[in-house]
């Protein structure tokens, strides 16, 4: 039954706390923010077809044009707002003062493929573009069990499943490590840390299935 505000009560006159339905507005956010969070597992597909040495050239002018572009326009008023105009939907707060997440995963793509071997890098970049994609469209849409910083197991889960099922399917990859690595990296997309999570996951999960497939 309801209570006299439209709040589910108990026969005793109890309030019952039910888990708040998501907001349309902001699921529609997050929603284009993982279109274009998946659209980017374009790169880790290219960087296994392609040469190593190819798949550097790509990346990492990438990396260093977004950087370019975001340090300009966080210094230049002009440039500044022409790419609030074009992003704003999809930016969070803190992007428009500070570096956005599509930068940061530019630098994190084109560092795992400098450092990791071929099959390692391009589990590390799906682990973000697919897996930490999964997290928040579930923790989103599904999660009720929630943590106190806001992260949902349900999205955990998802995340974890979809990081899973990456490292057993790129080649290469030994079992154990495809399991810690997707441990790692949906952990740390999990936890709230400092650091963006578009270089914690890619290149977290990327250094710890890599010291799994070494020493285990």
């Amino acid at each position: 039954m309801s209570g006299a505000a439209g709040i589910p009560v108990a026969a005793d006159g109890a309030h019952v706390v039910a888990a708040p339905a998501p907001r349309r507005g902001g699921m529609r956010r997050e929603l284009l923010r993982k279109s274009f969070h998946m659209s980017s597992m374009a790169l880790p597909l290219f960087a296994w077809a392609a040469p190593r040495t190819l798949g550097l050239a790509v990346l990492l002018p990438l990396a260093v044009t977004a950087v370019v572009v975001d340090s300009v326009r966080l210094r230049f008023r002009g440039p500044r707002y022409l790419f609030l105009r074009a992003t704003r939907t999809m930016l969070r707060h803190h992007e428009r003062r500070g570096f956005a997440g599509a930068t940061y995963m530019a630098v994190a793509y084109a560092a795992a493929l400098a450092v990791f071997p071929q099959p390692i890098a391009v589990a590390g970049m799906l682990y973000n573009a697919l897996g930490d994609a999964m997290a928040a469209l579930v923790g989103k849409r599904f999660g009720r069990h929630r943590t106190a910083w806001g992260k949902s197991w349900e999205g955990y889960a998802a995340g974890m499943a979809t990081s899973l099922a990456v490292g057993f399917a790129v080649p290469g990859i030994p079992p154990a490590a495809a399991v810690i690595g997707a441990v790692a990296a949906s952990t740390l997309e999990f936890l709230p840390l400092p650091l963006d999570d578009n270089v914690r996951v890619t290149l977290g999960g990327a250094l710890a299935c890599w010291l799994a497939a070494t020493l285990l």
